[in-house]
C-alpha cells in the first residue's frame, strides 16, 4: 500500500511540477477553449477508437474457434480503461479484460489474443511514424532517431519472438531472463498470427485505422485548447513516443508521466507550453470519463453470469 501511495505522490508532483512551469492562468485559458461541441466529438472519437480494438479483438478470440460478442469485449475494454486508475500501468488493465474473456475461451488462449491485439498496435503505430518521417520537415532530428531505434526494437523483438533458438539466447540474458514467461505468450502469439496471413492482414489494417483516429483526437483535443495549426502529419511521428512514456510504470495510469510527454513533444512542432499541456490534460479528463462509465460496466459485469461462448470455425 505504502509503495501505491508514494506512486501517487509522484503522479501528483508531476503534475504540479508541470502546471507551475507553465503556469495556471495561461493554462486555465487554454482549457477553457473547450466547447461542449468538442468534448462531445472527442467521446465519440473515443467510442470508435474502443470499437476498432474490439473488433480486432474479436479477430483474434475467433481465430482460437471461440466467439464472444463485439460489445462483451466493448465493455471489457471499458472495464480496462477503470482498472487503469488504480494500478500503476496500463498492463493491469488488459491483464482483467483478459482474465475475463479467458473464462469463455481458456486463459491461455485469451492471453495470446490480447497480446496480439496490443502487439499489432505496437508494429501499426512504429510503422506509421516511420513512413511520415519521409514526409514532415519539422520534427527535430533528436525525434527521428529515437524512432528509427524504437523500429529498430520492435523488430529485433518479432525476430526473436518468432525463432526458438534466438528466444532461448535472449532469455539467457540478464534481467531479460525475469521476464521467460511473457516472452514466450508473446513467442507463442506471433507464431499463431504468423500462420495465418489473413488475419494478420485484417488486424493489422484495423491497426493502422485505430492509429490514424488516435491522431485525430489528438488532433481535435488540440484545436479544443486552442492550437488551430497543429501540424498534423507531424503527429504521426510524435505521438508514438509519448504513448510510450506513458506506459512506463511508475505512476497509476502513466499519470504526470504522459502529460509531461506531451507538454515536451508537442512544444517540439509548435505548441506553447499551455497548450502543450492542455491536451495532455484534457485527454486525460476524457480518460477518467471513460473509466466511470468502465466502473459502472464492471459492476454490471460482475452481477451477471455471462453465457456460455460458443464455437465458431477458426480464421485460416
Amino acid at each position: 500500500m505504502s509503495q501505491r501511495l508514494l506512486k501517487y505522490f509522484f503522479a501528483l508532483l508531476l503534475i504540479c511540477l508541470l502546471v507551475w512551469w507553465v503556469d495556471f492562468r495561461s493554462l486555465w485559458e487554454a482549457l477553457s477553449q473547450l466547447t461542449l461541441f468538442l468534448a462531445g466529438y472527442l467521446l465519440l472519437i473515443s467510442v470508435l477508437l474502443i470499437y476498432v480494438s474490439a473488433l480486432k479483438w474479436k479477430l483474434f478470440v475467433e481465430s482460437y474457434g471461440k466467439e464472444a460478442s463485439l460489445g462483451y469485449l466493448f465493455h471489457l475494454y471499458l472495464v480496462g480503461y477503470f482498472v487503469n486508475l488504480l494500478v500503476p500501468s496500463y498492463i493491469g488493465g488488459d491483464v482483467v479484460r483478459s482474465w475475463y474473456i479467458g473464462k469463455r475461451i481458456g486463459q491461455h488462449e485469451a492471453a495470446a489474443s490480447t497480446i496480439l491485439e496490443r502487439y499489432t498496435g505496437l508494429v501499426a503505430m512504429i510503422f506509421l511514424a516511420l513512413v511520415f518521417l519521409g514526409v514532415v520537415s519539422g520534427v527535430p532530428v533528436e525525434v527521428q532517431i529515437v524512432t528509427v531505434l524504437l523500429a529498430v526494437g520492435v523488430v529485433g523483438l518479432t525476430v526473436a519472438a518468432l525463432s526458438p533458438s534466438v528466444m532461448g539466447v535472449v532469455t539467457r540474458l540478464p534481467l531479460i531472463g525475469t521476464l521467460e514467461g511473457h516472452l514466450k505468450k508473446i513467442q507463442e502469439a506471433l507464431i499463431l498470427a504468423k500462420e495465418r496471413r489473413g488475419l494478420l492482414i485484417k488486424t493489422m489494417l484495423l491497426s493502422f485505422l485505430f492509429h490514424s483516429v488516435t491522431v485525430v483526437n489528438t488532433f481535435v483535443a488540440a484545436y479544443a485548447v486552442g492550437w488551430y495549426d497543429a501540424p498534423f502529419w507531424d503527429l504521426f511521428v510524435v505521438l508514438p513516443l509519448i504513448l510510450l512514456i506513458g506506459v512506463i510504470p511508475l505512476a497509476p495510469s502513466g499519470l504526470g508521466l504522459q502529460e509531461g510527454a506531451f507538454y515536451f513533444f508537442l512544444q517540439l512542432i509548435g505548441a506553447t507550453p499551455a497548450q502543450a499541456l492542455g491536451v495532455g490534460i484534457l485527454l486525460r479528463a476524457k480518460s477518467y470519463v471513460l473509466a466511470l462509465w468502465g466502473g459502472a460496466v464492471w459492476f454490471f459485469i460482475r452481477e451477471r453470469k455471462e453465457p456460455p461462448a460458443a464455437s465458431v470455425i477458426s480464421l485460416k
